[in-house]
């Protein structure tokens, strides 16, 4: 790596807009998020999602209709509250989400694959901190917004 040591974050970072440049182009890192918010967390409203997201709420109904008609979310109306919408993902989103996880995956496969026996094992003792790093990542404070 040029530019001296890296610090842990920097270096993870890094390794992380590996699997982002490697992507499907088919939607944008704004939509890919959107998507996955919903996977994450269930059907939510247009202004919840575009506060999470962190766009305006226009421009979060732009990117819902998008999804819409790729066939990757669904507008449902509200068990409790018949007047609000929320938005669904369907199982051709899930299923484009997987696909994109599969490619990203297969991206550090190669790297890893790469490294001696010894690094690689090391990496794999740390997958239960990665994996909890995760989780701290899916919190949320009470604007919806992720706190990471």
């Amino acid at each position: 790596m040029s530019g001296g040591r890296k610090t842990l974050g920097e270096v993870l970072f890094a390794v992380g807009t590996l699997g982002i440049r490697q992507r499907q182009r088919e939607l944008s890192l704004t939509a890919l998020s959107t998507l996955s918010t919903i996977e994450r967390t269930g059907a939510r409203r247009l202004t919840d999602l575009a506060i999470s997201e962190g766009v305006a709420q226009p421009s979060m109904s732009v990117l819902v209709s998008q999804l819409e008609r790729l066939g990757m979310a669904e507008r449902q109306a509200d068990a409790e509250d018949g007047r609000v919408v929320r938005v669904a993902i369907t199982p051709a989103g899930q299923e484009y989400l997987d696909t994109v996880r599969r490619g990203g995956a297969a991206v550090f496969e190669v790297v890893i694959d790469k490294l001696e026996a010894s690094e690689s094992a090391l990496l794999a003792s740390a997958l239960p901190v990665f994996r909890r790093m995760l989780e701290l990542t899916d919190s949320e404070d009470d604007s919806g917004r992720r706190t990471t």
